[in-house]
């Protein structure tokens, strides 16, 4: 693999290559929840529900412990999920 610098192409060193394949983003909390949340609700789902929240509350109660229960499940620190 070559890598451009000062103008001139040079091969990769293997700690460069480690680096970047090591460089992978770990989702956030926040992003996983969202993710588990939008498998069972839309964001519009979501909307009309919140807004409905006092003419339909069993569907807001069924919402709500859905969320809570992922919330639950998902470790503070995104670093402790074991596969």
């Amino acid at each position: 693999m070559k890598v451009l610098e000062n103008g001139v192409y040079r091969e990769m060193t293997w700690e460069e290559i480690a680096d970047i394949e090591l460089n992978i983003e770990t989702p956030t909390r926040k992003e996983i929840i969202v993710s588990a949340i939008r498998e069972k609700y839309s964001v519009d789902d979501e909307i009309a529900i919140l807004r409905q929240r006092d003419t339909k509350p069993r569907e807001f109660e069924e919402y709500f412990n859905f969320v809570e229960k992922i919330k639950s499940r998902i470790p503070q620190k995104v670093g402790d999920l074991s596969g």
